[in-house]
């Protein structure tokens, strides 16, 4: 049983940290951490010393990353944050038709390999994975993903077009996984230059292009 439980929550007012024994019967709040932030993600990074990384957006800031040792949670925004990918012209239309949300996000932020201490990867909205190999200082186009041939098919979901998880496997560095809405999910087997769909047994999203490997 682990001696010490650290959640971390993201909310529109900021960050907060609650922190707890092996029990978790009493839990210790900290926050808001990131004030005039809104957090739609953070996690806690515990290859070496535990370091906080959080996507973030502000209204005069925009939209980047921030990342704090665990012990003083002081955050510095990345240098070089995700350049956001654009929307293809048909979901553009598409989302601005029925009002969805098309604002640049950072939605998930998960960290690499094991033995790979200084790699994160993120997730965004318009959907892209970026690749940071400093501990999220500045961050890379996944392009074997960002500019997959079905691209042109990936639309928007209800709440925009979004990459929201990201799996590393535990056994095999070079393989991982994400999931993307409205495209589905893909698979890597060398690290992120190649990505297979893998929506064969999944039903097809209402509107989903025809004869197509995405799907939802």
């Amino acid at each position: 049983m682990a001696k010490r439980t650290i959640l971390s929550v993201g909310t529109k007012r900021g960050l907060f940290l609650l922190e707890s024994g092996g029990g978790r019967k009493r839990w210790k709040i900290t926050g808001p951490l990131l004030k005039g932030w809104s957090v739609p993600h953070a996690v806690v990074d515990t290859r070496g010393a535990p370091r906080l990384h959080a996507a973030a957006s502000n209204f005069t800031f925009g939209c980047t990353t921030l990342s704090a040792d665990l012990a003083t949670q002081r955050f510095k925004p990345a240098k070089q944050p995700p350049a956001f990918p654009k929307l293809n012209p048909k979901a553009a239309k598409f989302a601005k038709e029925y009002g969805l949300d098309a604002t640049n996000r950072v939605w998930i932020i998960a960290p690499g390999p094991a033995r790979q201490k200084s790699v994160l990867y993120a997730g965004t909205a318009p959907a892209g994975l970026f690749r940071s190999e400093d501990r999220g200082r500045s961050w890379e186009p996944v392009e074997g993903l960002n500019r997959h041939r079905t691209r042109k098919d990936w639309s928007p979901g209800a709440g925009g077009q979004c990459l929201h998880s990201i799996q590393v496997d535990p056994h095999d560095a070079n393989r991982m996984y994400v999931a993307i809405s409205a495209a589905g999910a893909f698979r890597t087997d060398d690290g992120g230059q190649k990505w297979t769909p893998i929506n064969s047994c999944v039903a097809d999203y209402v509107g989903a292009p025809q004869e197509s490997d995405v799907g939802t």
